[in-house]
């Protein structure tokens, strides 16, 4: 009868490993970190942008005014766009969303960040049965909780009614708002 000798890893060579493990989920962990912002950024504007085409599309359909906007507790548009944002058909212009109106689209923005409006007196947008813009243009910024402005994004809405996601054109790192300068979160 033959005996086996018992293979197995001694202490020093399972700390060895645990040891390098670390070091390398250490070294990916800041690469990982920038993704999953990146994702959550690409996420929140596509949301967003999804939500205004479509609010553009039914004012033009139905040949009403549509609302963009966060609701408060009595349904009227509020000013905290890091709750649920609610598109609505809005034909009397009343900016509150009646029973009788119809809700498009709700949209909960997640993600670790938050969104910054800026438009030149209003928080809401709304949308002409024309298609134009009806309330003021602005822009809405996604800022990631380390307030790092190369992971944030920004949608920048016309006078025409147009979105789009601002660029990086000059190659630095944090996208230019519709001046041309950079991002601040």
């Amino acid at each position: 009868m033959y005996l086996q000798k018992a293979r197995g890893f001694s202490l020093i060579e399972l700390m060895v490993v645990l040891v390098i493990t670390a070091v390398l989920i250490n070294a990916a962990l800041p690469s990982f970190n920038t993704l999953i912002s990146t994702q959550e950024r690409s996420v929140a504007l596509n949301d967003l942008v999804g939500a205004f085409a479509l609010a553009r599309q039914h004012a033009v359909m139905n040949a009403v005014i549509v609302t963009v906007c966060p609701l408060d507790a009595s349904n009227n548009c509020g000013r905290d766009w890091n709750g649920n944002i609610h598109a609505f058909l809005d034909p009397e212009n009343t900016r509150k969303r009646m029973p009788t109106q119809v809700l498009l689209r709700t949209i909960a923005p997640g993600g670790r960040g938050r969104l910054i409006v800026r438009s030149l007196r209003r928080s809401f947008f709304q949308f002409k049965p024309t298609g134009l813009i009806h309330s003021d243009l602005g822009n809405i910024t996604w800022c990631p909780y380390s307030a790092d402005p190369s992971l944030a994004g920004q949608i920048i809405i016309s006078r025409g009614g147009r979105l789009r996601i601002a660029q990086d054109s000059d190659d630095d790192g944090i996208p230019e708002d519709a001046q041309g300068r950079p991002i601040r979160c």
